[in-house]
């Protein structure tokens, strides 16, 4: 009997360990470490602003959380939704808003070619066509999905300003790295 009582003690002292680990690894678990904390605040207020269903508001909650939180994991979704909005107002041709919302992200974020390159077609299509050149060159510079296309758009518009010749525009490239660099 007396092996009996420790055996059934020595399970109940296994049982009782392995509860006692399994629960730790559980709060383990539970707690995340802070990087993990911060990254699922981010995408959720970062889902929160492109579930907006007014576009402009949408604009201002994405612009709002990328001046918060330059840093986030989720800053480049960010970036690509307000590109959307600005996209949107584009094809829609509300040329002066899509300046304006332009002009705002790229003074927050300089190198967003994408931007660059919305401005530039904006500021062409409202007669700006000497500032949209500028754009256009600096978005053919930064590495972009758009620098392409702002490519063939910078030479015709630079072509239809200066009779077919694209004599120039080099100059114009190296004033805008030099811009870019600042």
């Amino acid at each position: 009997m007396l092996v009996r009582t420790k055996y059934a003690q020595r399970l109940i002292l296994l049982f009782g360990l392995l509860a006692v680990f399994g629960l730790s690894q559980l709060r383990a678990q539970d707690e995340e470490s802070p990087e993990a904390k911060q990254y699922r605040e981010d995408y959720d207020r970062y889902q929160k602003a492109i579930g907006t269903q007014d576009s402009m508001k949408r604009a201002d909650a994405l612009f709002i959380f990328m001046k918060d939180r330059p840093d986030s994991k989720v800053i480049e979704h960010a970036q690509m939704g307000y590109l959307l909005v600005v996209e949107s107002l584009a094809k829609a041709e509300k040329y002066p808003v899509v300046i304006t919302q332009c002009e705002r992200l790229i003074k927050l974020r300089p190198r967003a070619g994408e931007a660059y390159y919305f401005y530039g077609a904006a500021l062409k299509n409202v007669g700006r066509v000497p500032e949209a050149i500028n754009a256009l060159a600096k978005c053919t510079l930064i590495k972009n999905n758009a620098s392409r296309k702002a490519n063939e758009f910078l030479e015709f518009v630079y072509k239809s300003q200066n009779q077919g010749s694209l004599l120039g525009l080099e100059k114009i490239k190296r004033v805008a790295q030099d811009e870019l660099n600042k």
